[in-house]
């Protein structure tokens, strides 16, 4: 400093080590989430896209993806309300797919 004095840093590490810990953290916990998010949203495109699609799928509108008793999967127009009694497939979701082309889960289904 200008009039030749050394400041203590012994008193001012501690406090600054547990702040910028305290950010660490934070912004780990932070980009873990979206790390789950970005997986979450990964595997669910890639059963989609591995799935059996008759149609060309219209961005924005909701479609349905089911699960036949073999494993297989298959995107469907038919909402599960619509089926009559089934005991072929099983409902898994609703999904929409956005302007980049990526299928999201539709949560108020």
């Amino acid at each position: 400093d200008v009039e030749g004095k050394v400041y203590e840093l012994d008193n001012w590490k501690p406090a600054q080590g547990n702040q910028v810990k305290k950010y660490f953290s934070s912004k780990f916990t932070e980009i873990k989430k979206e790390y789950e998010l970005l997986i979450n949203d990964f595997n669910w495109n890639k059963i989609i896209f591995d799935s059996e699609m008759l149609f060309i799928p219209v961005m924005g509108k909701t479609y349905y993806l089911y699960k036949k008793k073999s494993g297989k999967c298959f995107m469907s127009l038919i909402n599960p309300s619509d089926w009559k009694v089934n005991d072929k497939f099983d409902f898994v979701g609703a999904f929409a797919q956005d302007s980049r082309q990526k299928w999201n889960k539709v949560d108020d289904f």
